[in-house]
């Protein structure tokens, strides 16, 4: 019976010819030479579930917005109306006739306004976008609990999730893509998709007031002159 030795050190030739190989298969981010499908439908739920949950946040503020924006213009058009009314007898006749002019098409603008904010649907779109990035944020829990899946069970997975894709009527925008695509360490990039997002909240409201007081303002000046 031989004595018990320990086994031959490899040499560093060997070493340093393995080494490589177990590198390589430590850092491969393939399976037997196939893409993982399994983590990149992952990340494609987890990316889409973010986008959606950002668009509805907007469409939500979006939906804030205008019921201020409308709520402000219906003041301002009673008040306009019942200044007329009040002071009528210590009003020259052509600011008077310009009130009642200003009083009337700020009607008509008014319900044009709401035409469009009725036809925006923001509220419900908002609901839809929620609904469908709470499902698919759901399926992805449930296909990381499964893992690892067969290539009939990964089939079954991304069935279901276009599914509830398909059954959404609207989808999110490009604003609401690169807020979920900035990584949460990335400052700068989380800051610049906030303020984009912000833009286009906000910028539609304002260009709005703006034009529309300039143009009281260009109407009164053509009388002054």
């Amino acid at each position: 019976m031989r004595p018990w030795s320990e086994p031959p050190a490899a040499s560093p030739r060997l070493v340093a010819a393995l080494a490589p190989a177990a590198t390589a298969r430590h850092h491969a981010p393939d399976r037997d030479g196939k893409p993982d499908l399994a983590a990149k439908l992952l990340r494609n739920m987890q990316l889409v579930k973010r986008a959606r949950f950002n668009a509805h946040e907007r469409l939500e503020a979006k939906h804030t917005a205008s019921v201020a924006a409308f709520t402000l213009a219906t003041v301002a058009e009673i008040a306009i109306s019942l200044f007329t009314i009040l002071y009528e007898t210590k009003l020259p006749g052509d600011v008077r006739s310009f009130l009642d002019f200003a009083s009337i098409v700020t009607g008509v603008f008014l319900f044009g306004f709401g035409l469009v904010v009725g036809l925006a649907n923001y509220q419900t779109r908002a609901l839809y976008l929620q609904r469908c990035a709470m499902d698919i944020s759901s399926l992805a829990s449930e296909m990381e609990i499964a893992l690892p899946l067969t290539a009939a069970e990964l089939q079954d997975y991304r069935r279901r999730y276009h599914d509830i894709e398909a059954r959404c009527p609207t989808n999110h925008e490009r604003v609401d893509l690169e807020r979920a695509l900035a990584r949460t360490s990335d400052t700068a990039a989380q800051r610049t998709a906030l303020r984009n997002q912000r833009l286009d909240i906000y910028v539609p409201y304002a260009l709005a007031t703006t034009g529309y007081l300039s143009l009281w303002v260009t109407f009164w000046l053509l009388l002054q002159s």
